[in-house]
């Protein structure tokens, strides 16, 4: 005579209802997790991006600074002004963003909330700068920024780096962009030395 067959009891259920609940729990968090690991990386690779096309737009921008005269402040003569949180400067557009020669402005500026380090372009036209297209936001984010400059002083004697470069009729030889800001990567130091390196003849001023 057979034996009837026996079905799971209540408990052996209850264990096994408990066991995939925890499976799928451990799965979920896992899931989770790796969304997360995606997400965290995007925002990391985007603001790498973001930092390097900044940087290069600068390096490009700043080594081909020129000793063209920028518009009048005054009686006062300038080709190259900077301050520790705001740089003025005369270059050549790269053709592919329009080209020409344009006066460079690159500061920090409210936006939203943040701050962003922004570059703005007018454009040269005998000896009068016009405003040309719209100001380009290179990163955002940005807590602090701190521009210094070295050249040579008036007895052409090597300058020390300096919060604001004081002789604005002459280029400085190379200026150090410094930056902090709220991304996943952090600002590298960078230091641009001017390619038209005239600071041992043009005049003190």
């Amino acid at each position: 005579m057979k034996r009837p067959a026996s079905g799971f009891t209540l408990l052996e259920m209850l264990f096994a209802l408990v066991l995939l609940g925890v499976l799928m729990g451990l799965l979920g968090s896992a899931l989770l997790g790796a969304n997360r690991a995606a997400l965290k990386g995007e925002h990391y690779g985007q603001r790498l991006e973001a930092l390097r096309a900044s940087q290069n737009f600068l390096h490009r921008a700043l080594e081909g600074a020129l000793p063209v005269e920028l518009p009048a402040q005054g009686d006062q003569q300038r080709v190259f002004d900077g301050e520790r949180q705001r740089l003025v400067f005369a270059a050549g557009l790269n053709s592919a963003l329009g080209g020409g020669l344009q006066v460079h402005t690159l500061e920090l500026v409210e936006q939203g909330g943040h701050q962003a380090l922004q570059v703005r372009f007018d454009q040269l036209l005998r000896g009068v700068a016009r405003p040309w297209g719209q100001p380009q936001v290179l990163l955002d984010d940005v807590r602090d920024l701190r521009l210094s400059y070295r050249g040579r002083d008036e007895r052409g004697q090597p300058t020390a780096w300096l919060p604001r470069w004081p002789w604005p009729a002459r280029l400085p030889q190379a200026v150090r962009i410094e930056l902090d800001s709220d991304g996943p990567v952090p600002w590298v130091a960078q230091v641009v030395a001017l390619r038209l390196d005239l600071s041992e003849t043009q005049g003190a001023p």
